[in-house]
Protein backbone atom coordinates (compact mmCIF):
# COMPACT_ATOMS: atom_id res chain seq x y z
CA UNK A 1 0.00 0.00 0.00
CA UNK A 2 1.49 3.31 -1.06
CA UNK A 3 1.00 6.21 1.26
CA UNK A 4 2.53 9.56 2.00
CA UNK A 5 6.21 9.59 2.77
CA UNK A 6 6.97 10.44 6.38
CA UNK A 7 10.13 12.46 6.83
CA UNK A 8 12.20 11.49 9.82
CA UNK A 9 12.96 14.61 11.80
CA UNK A 10 15.81 14.79 14.29
CA UNK A 11 13.81 14.42 17.51
CA UNK A 12 16.89 15.17 19.63
CA UNK A 13 16.67 18.85 18.57
CA UNK A 14 13.30 19.45 20.27
CA UNK A 15 13.79 21.89 23.19
CA UNK A 16 11.92 20.07 26.00
CA UNK A 17 11.99 16.48 24.80
CA UNK A 18 15.20 16.21 22.78
CA UNK A 19 17.18 14.62 25.59
CA UNK A 20 14.37 12.10 26.19
CA UNK A 21 14.33 11.06 22.50
CA UNK A 22 18.13 10.90 22.32
CA UNK A 23 18.06 8.48 25.29
CA UNK A 24 15.32 6.39 23.64
CA UNK A 25 17.44 6.22 20.46
CA UNK A 26 20.25 4.80 22.65
CA UNK A 27 17.88 2.27 24.24
CA UNK A 28 17.63 4.08 27.58
CA UNK A 29 14.53 5.28 29.41
CA UNK A 30 14.81 8.59 31.27
CA UNK A 31 12.35 10.90 33.01
CA UNK A 32 12.41 14.48 34.32
CA UNK A 33 13.28 14.77 38.01
CA UNK A 34 12.94 18.03 39.93
CA UNK A 35 16.18 19.17 41.55
CA UNK A 36 14.27 20.98 44.30
CA UNK A 37 11.45 18.67 45.43
CA UNK A 38 12.78 15.41 43.93
CA UNK A 39 9.54 14.53 42.11
CA UNK A 40 9.66 12.48 38.91
CA UNK A 41 7.15 13.60 36.31
CA UNK A 42 6.15 13.14 32.71
CA UNK A 43 5.53 14.83 30.25
CA UNK A 44 8.49 17.21 30.30
CA UNK A 45 7.45 20.80 30.94
CA UNK A 46 9.16 24.08 31.72
CA UNK A 47 8.61 23.73 35.44
CA UNK A 48 7.93 20.95 37.94
CA UNK A 49 4.17 20.36 38.28
CA UNK A 50 4.62 19.86 42.06
CA UNK A 51 6.68 22.90 43.14
CA UNK A 52 6.93 24.99 39.92
CA UNK A 53 10.74 24.93 39.98
CA UNK A 54 12.51 25.14 36.62
CA UNK A 55 15.42 23.22 38.17
CA UNK A 56 14.90 19.75 36.69
CA UNK A 57 16.96 17.34 34.65
CA UNK A 58 16.56 13.96 32.99
CA UNK A 59 17.54 10.99 35.15
CA UNK A 60 17.69 7.27 34.28
CA UNK A 61 14.64 5.14 34.94
CA UNK A 62 14.59 1.46 35.84
CA UNK A 63 12.04 0.88 33.09
CA UNK A 64 9.98 -1.33 35.40
CA UNK A 65 6.40 -0.64 36.34
CA UNK A 66 2.82 -1.82 36.51
CA UNK A 67 -0.15 -1.37 34.22
CA UNK A 68 -2.30 1.32 35.83
CA UNK A 69 -5.00 1.30 33.15
CA UNK A 70 -5.35 -0.04 29.63
CA UNK A 71 -7.60 -0.44 26.64
CA UNK A 72 -7.46 -2.55 23.51
CA UNK A 73 -7.54 -0.53 20.29
CA UNK A 74 -9.31 -2.30 17.45
CA UNK A 75 -9.57 0.64 15.02
CA UNK A 76 -6.20 2.43 14.84
CA UNK A 77 -5.92 6.13 14.01
CA UNK A 78 -4.01 5.35 10.80
CA UNK A 79 -3.18 2.19 8.82
CA UNK A 80 0.43 2.53 10.04
CA UNK A 81 -0.62 0.95 13.35
CA UNK A 82 -1.44 -2.75 13.35
CA UNK A 83 -4.54 -3.55 15.39
CA UNK A 84 -5.47 -4.82 17.80
CA UNK A 85 -2.96 -3.36 20.25
CA UNK A 86 -3.06 -2.40 23.91
CA UNK A 87 -2.67 1.24 24.87
CA UNK A 88 -1.72 1.55 28.52
CA UNK A 89 -0.89 4.01 31.27
CA UNK A 90 2.12 2.47 32.99
CA UNK A 91 2.95 3.49 36.57
CA UNK A 92 6.75 3.42 36.46
CA UNK A 93 8.42 2.52 39.76
CA UNK A 94 10.05 5.94 40.29
CA UNK A 95 6.59 7.50 40.64
CA UNK A 96 5.78 8.71 37.13
CA UNK A 97 3.36 7.55 34.43
CA UNK A 98 3.94 6.91 30.75
CA UNK A 99 1.23 6.48 28.13
CA UNK A 100 2.55 3.67 25.95
CA UNK A 101 1.57 0.33 24.55
CA UNK A 102 2.03 -3.25 25.69
CA UNK A 103 3.90 -5.66 23.41
CA UNK A 104 5.03 -9.26 23.66
CA UNK A 105 1.67 -10.79 24.56
CA UNK A 106 -1.89 -11.08 23.35
CA UNK A 107 -4.18 -8.14 24.21
CA UNK A 108 -6.39 -10.49 26.27
CA UNK A 109 -3.40 -11.28 28.53
CA UNK A 110 -2.91 -7.66 29.65
CA UNK A 111 -4.35 -6.87 33.08
CA UNK A 112 -4.40 -3.98 35.53
CA UNK A 113 -1.43 -4.19 37.95
CA UNK A 114 0.53 -6.50 35.61
CA UNK A 115 4.29 -6.13 36.12
CA UNK A 116 5.95 -4.81 32.95
CA UNK A 117 9.34 -3.58 31.81
CA UNK A 118 10.47 -1.36 28.99
CA UNK A 119 11.31 -2.61 25.54
CA UNK A 120 12.23 -0.39 22.61
CA UNK A 121 10.37 -0.99 19.36
CA UNK A 122 10.24 0.64 15.93
CA UNK A 123 7.33 3.03 15.50
CA UNK A 124 5.38 3.58 12.26
CA UNK A 125 7.86 6.23 11.12
CA UNK A 126 10.89 4.04 11.91
CA UNK A 127 11.87 5.93 15.06
CA UNK A 128 12.55 3.88 18.17
CA UNK A 129 9.78 4.16 20.81
CA UNK A 130 9.43 2.90 24.38
CA UNK A 131 6.85 0.16 24.86
CA UNK A 132 6.39 -2.27 27.73
CA UNK A 133 6.22 -6.06 27.86
CA UNK A 134 5.17 -8.42 30.65
CA UNK A 135 8.10 -8.87 33.03
CA UNK A 136 8.11 -12.64 32.60
CA UNK A 137 8.60 -12.00 28.88
CA UNK A 138 11.62 -9.78 29.58
CA UNK A 139 13.13 -12.27 32.03
CA UNK A 140 12.93 -15.03 29.40
CA UNK A 141 14.88 -13.01 26.80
Amino acid sequence: MDGPTVEREDRSLRPLTGEFWAAVDRGELVRPVCGDCGRSFFVPQFSCPQCQSANWSYQPSSGRGRVYSCTTVHRPPTPAFEAPYVLADVDVEEGWHLLTWIVGCEPSEVAIDMAVSVRFVAGPDGHRLPAFAPEEQEAAR
